[in-house]
């Protein structure tokens, strides 16, 4: 008998374990299914929902606003650079220099604008057509963080020696990889080894771009000493300067910091080609 009441205690506890469950679940059921009532039947006023309509937002995240100023907004080139053949330096009245950057894209690419962007300074990228075709993701990741583009050929061969057919073909296929990535507009052409002829010049300008050069080179795609680099970029630096560096060298991306704060301690301001070059040249 003893032994019966203790079972049947057991089944009941058992129930009432069960009961409590389900009456728990339920009061959870209503208020989530009925948000607008309390499980007590008062009134229950829930937070207004707000709806976003996000392509009404005035405001741009950071890419978006690097690639309205440096992209959308670029500033007319001058009249005597437009009519010059080549350019190797900008106007010397102001004391700013452009650093550029030659044969990119690289897996290092990534790298040399994260440094960049730490400094929050501009440059300008020449990339090569079969370069870009090799490492899209790295050359969108330029276009993408805002920075100018310009063409550098396509595969690096000394144009100079090329028949007129086989340099429009490569003028051609070169912005077509870059058309391939960005629709940013491209003003700018370097030809490779610095080496061109009338006929170079003349095709560039067919396409509207303005052929660019430099004046300061630290020959770093043939010396792997960053302290070399980074020490001869800032002594040879003056009004105007256009500096020439490398993408995938990693003496220059070690280089690069010691280079922007060297320019920075001797006053100079670090802007991108279409600033340098949007003044006439005195």
């Amino acid at each position: 008998m003893n032994s019966q009441v203790v079972l049947d205690n057991k089944r009941n506890n058992k129930y009432s374990y069960i009961r409590c469950f389900i009456i728990v679940w339920l009061v959870l059921f209503s208020l989530g299914a009925f948000p607008g009532k309390s499980s007590i039947g008062q009134t229950y006023v829930a937070e207004p929902v707000y709806w976003i309509n996000w392509n009404r937002l005035d405001f741009l995240d950071e890419k978006a606003v690097r690639q309205q100023v440096h992209i959308n907004t670029l500033p007319p080139l001058s009249e005597s650079v437009l009519a010059s053949k080549f350019i190797r330096q900008g106007p010397d009245h102001k004391k700013r220099v452009s650093i550029t950057f030659d044969d990119g894209p690289y897996l290092l690419t990534e790298k040399y604008i994260d440094v960049l962007q730490k400094y929050n300074i501009d440059a300008t990228f020449f990339l090569i057509g079969i370069q870009i075709e090799k490492y899209p993701d790295e050359a969108r990741r330029i276009a993408e963080s805002g920075y100018e583009i310009g063409i550098h050929s396509y595969n690096h061969r000394r144009l100079t020696e090329m028949n007129i057919n086989s340099l429009e073909e490569d003028f051609q296929r070169s912005l077509s990889a870059i058309r391939n990535i960005t629709d940013s507009e491209i003003r700018f052409f370097r030809p490779p080894y610095g080496s061109f002829n009338d006929a170079v010049i003349d095709i560039a300008k067919k396409h509207k771009l303005t052929t660019v050069l430099w004046c300061v080179d630290p020959r770093d795609w043939q010396r792997n000493d960053s302290n070399y680099i980074a020490r001869h970029v800032v002594e040879k630096a003056e009004n105007g300067a256009i500096i020439l560096l490398h993408e995938g060298r990693e003496a220059t991306l070690k280089a690069l910091p010691r280079i922007i704060e060297g320019l920075w301690e001797k006053g100079f301001e670090i802007v991108p080609l279409s600033e340098l070059l949007s003044d006439e040249i005195i």
